[in-house]
């Protein structure tokens, strides 16, 4: 069995344990035992990409007006540093100041890969210093650039709403069951699974992309979701990894938007 039936297996077996949103502790052992054995079984066909907050200078930025990540403000200032001894320490900060709707995108691309499965795992932290509306959402997408198609596995947290993700093919966030709840002063596990299958264009003729599992902080919804890939934008080579995205509200004409990531890994198996 590969890793991608294995970790969809046990999304089902936790599922029916808790009514699909919340793992017990020696479920979740299990369920991680044959997580492990079955990627040792794919190491082969894997890649692991660890601890991304650590090579600060592989993550670029993109705002308006050089780059276009959404929104309508243009930023007057932004931060992609470590944190080095400071507290959070060994940490990565994400920053933003700017008018309303102002939108900052940081990516770390890995390289290009055939991968069909997917994992993102990492921790976040919202200082207290800011007000939690000044935060119209927080975007974190795993993507797949493999010409002729752009698999952008978008999600976001939207502040006193859902957890949304994206259709790629319609440019649209569309709202999950799950309600956002990323608390300041805290820290956050999130993890995605997602996947696609090779040779599938039954998405509107495109590939379907199978939003799988969410969880936040050991509690886990299985969607079982799929929407449609889209076509790889004009002079974009293969590619992948990770963005992360700070989009500031409009309740404020001006405000600042922070974020602290720690162990950031991006796994990538084959069928």
């Amino acid at each position: 069995m590969g890793w991608g039936a294995a970790f969809l297996r046990a999304g089902q077996y936790f599922s029916r344990i808790h009514n699909k949103t919340l793992l017990g502790g020696n479920a979740l052992n299990i369920v991680r035992s044959v997580c492990v054995v079955a990627l040792l079984s794919v190491a082969a066909s894997a890649q692991f990409n660890t601890n991304l907050e650590a090579n600060v200078a592989a993550w670029t930025k993109c705002v308006l007006p050089e780059c276009n990540p959404g929104g309508s403000g243009v930023p007057t200032s932004t931060t992609i540093m470590g944190t080095g001894s400071k507290w959070p320490p060994n940490s990565l900060e994400l920053s933003v100041t700017g008018p309303e709707w102002t939108n900052f995108l940081a990516y770390d691309k890995v390289g290009a890969t055939t991968a069909t499965y997917f994992q993102s795992d990492f921790s976040v932290y919202l200082p207290t210093g800011f007000p939690s509306t000044n935060y119209q959402a927080l975007e974190y997408d795993i993507f797949q650039y493999l010409s002729p198609y752009e698999f952008m596995w978008g999600s976001q947290c939207v502040t006193g709403a859902k957890w949304q993700i994206w259709d790629a093919l319609h440019q649209r966030w569309l709202d999950t069951t799950r309600a956002c709840s990323l608390a300041a002063g805290s820290w956050h596990h999130v993890q995605w699974w997602v996947h696609r299958v090779e040779g599938d264009t039954s998405c509107e003729g495109y590939p379907c992309m199978y939003y799988d599992v969410l969880g936040v902080d050991e509690v886990y919804t299985q969607f079982a979701t799929t929407e449609p890939s889209g076509p790889i934008p004009a002079g974009w080579s293969n590619n992948s990894g990770l963005n992360f995205q700070l989009d500031i509200s409009g309740a404020k004409s001006k405000a600042t938007v922070t974020e602290y990531l720690q162990h950031i890994n991006l796994v990538e198996l084959g069928n």
